[in-house]
């Protein structure tokens, strides 16, 4: 198992061993060997990404300067990879890690007890741990969460705000809220608290002003949480608030994505990079999206990108303006593609060989 990258590298944070941009997938330098644990999981900030694999380890590439890799303590400001954030690490104890979230300048851990740490920072509330802590060097427990001993089963961020679903469909969010993005009252939260939706929710993701939620894929309930303000992309205004049949929801700065159980892949909001799907798109697989493009694994095996593509995210054609638009991109890669990720203008794929 191999994970390329490609897309924006100046602070080394594809992982490839040096820091600069792709427009062909370069292989992630990893510590660990990845053959028999897997990737669960890549999200990435603004410069820096965490890969998660299925034994529960971390590793992280990029930049250190806000202590958002700051679980690693390298005295650099800029790592290319580092030893796996793991039970052996004293900052955390015992513990492996069931999910990650990343902000612009922070990062987010949920262990597999349910309980979240972050690091990094957070100047309108990211790191979640009350109005004195703007910046952790190391990561800190969000003390008191969730409520009811309730468990946490998802977390998702984008640049300045972070969701935390529970178990029994509650959701809760922490961060920049001034676009509503975290509900009412429109206002930054530095703590953890409830977001009122109206139904269970089972998956949240996150745009840079927005939340978006579904509940019960069979009834297909969903909501648009935030995105205040003159909705200058129609974004707000065209998201219908029943989806039934959705498979996985993903998430830009600006769209929002719906995969189906028939391949069908269904964009709202933003578009003026070409960042909702192109037509004629044949039936995906999976998808992810980044700050503001996506990456799909098509049903028969290929590997395709579309949107902004100025740092090389979207494979080496673009237009005049460095867009895939109306059209996309197939990115050759050496191996089986069995997942696609993406980060702010980086793609990452995980090949079988």
């Amino acid at each position: 198992m191999t994970l390329l990258a490609l897309g924006s590298n100046g602070s080394g944070q594809l992982g490839v061993g040096h820091n600069e941009d792709l427009c062909t997938p370069g292989k992630c330098q990893l510590v660990q060997h990845i053959t028999f644990s897997g990737i669960k999981q890549v999200v990435a900030g603004g410069n820096h990404t965490l890969v998660l694999l299925h034994s529960g380890q971390v590793e992280v590439f990029g930049s250190n300067e806000h202590h958002e890799c700051a679980a690693y303590q390298t005295g650099d400001s800029s790592v290319t990879s580092e030893p796996p954030f793991n039970s052996t690490r004293d900052d955390l104890g015992p513990r492996t890690i069931a999910q990650v979230a990343a902000n612009w300048t922070a990062s987010t851990y949920l262990d597999h007890a349910g309980a979240i740490a972050t690091c990094g920072e957070g100047l309108s509330g990211e790191l979640g741990q009350g109005r004195d802590v703007s910046t952790s060097a190391t990561p800190g427990f969000i003390k008191g969460f969730a409520p009811g001993h309730e468990r946490v089963v998802q977390i998702a961020s984008s640049m300045a705000h972070t969701v935390a679903v529970l178990g029994n469909g509650e959701i809760w969010g922490w961060g920049k809220g001034r676009k509503g993005q975290l509900g009412a009252p429109a206002q930054d939260a530095w703590t953890p608290r409830k977001i009122e939706v109206g139904f269970p929710v089972v998956k949240a993701v996150c745009g840079k002003d927005f939340t978006f939620v579904a509940g019960d894929a069979i009834e297909g309930r969903v909501a648009l949480i935030g995105a205040d303000g003159r909705d200058r992309f129609k974004l707000k205004s065209s998201v219908p608030d029943n989806l039934p049949g959705w498979k996985e929801i993903a998430a830009s700065w600006g769209s929002v994505f719906i995969l189906f159980d028939d391949g069908r892949l269904v964009g709202y909001g933003r578009d003026d990079h070409g960042q909702l799907p192109p037509f004629g798109l044949p039936p995906v697989a999976q998808v992810a999206a980044g700050s503001e493009h996506c990456i799909a694994l098509t049903r028969d095996g290929r590997v395709l990108a579309w949107g902004w593509g100025e740092h090389g995210n979207c494979g080496e054609r673009t237009d005049d303006n460095r867009d895939v638009k109306g059209k996309w991109n197939k990115i050759e890669v050496a191996g089986r593609p069995i997942d696609v990720f993406a980060g702010c203008a980086t793609s990452f794929i995980v090949t079988a060989t």
